[in-house]
C-alpha cells in the first residue's frame, strides 16, 4: 500500500470551482468510512489514470462519483458507479 498519504495534482476542471485545475490535493490512504459529499481520488474505471470526484451515493461495493462542474465532466453518469476498490483516498486538503 505504501504512505499513508500522497499529493495529487488536479489536472482539470471538472471538480470548480471546490478544486481548480492546478490545486494539490492532500489525500488519506486510511480513510474509514466515506459519505456523500466527501471528495475522493479514484482510479479511472476506462482510463490507466486517476481521476477526483465527489461522492454522490454509495452501496455496500461500489460508489456513484460526479464532478462539480458537471459541464466539463466525466463521471459515473458517463461510466456508472465505481468499485470501491477504486478509490485511492479520500481528499483531506485542497492546497
Amino acid at each position: 500500500m505504501g504512505l499513508p498519504f500522497l499529493f495529487f495534482k488536479v489536472k482539470d476542471s471538472s471538480m470548480e470551482p471546490a478544486v481548480k485545475e492546478r490545486d494539490y490535493l492532500f489525500v488519506s490512504r486510511v480513510y474509514g468510512r466515506l459519505e456523500e459529499g466527501d471528495i475522493v481520488v479514484l482510479e479511472h474505471p476506462r482510463k490507466d489514470v486517476k481521476i477526483v470526484k465527489r461522492v454522490k451515493r454509495i452501496s455496500a461495493d461500489s460508489v456513484f462519483v460526479i464532478g462539480d462542474n458537471g459541464a466539463r465532466s466525466e463521471d459515473s453518469r458517463s461510466f456508472g458507479p465505481v468499485r470501491r476498490s477504486s478509490i485511492v483516498g479520500k481528499v483531506l486538503l485542497v492546497i
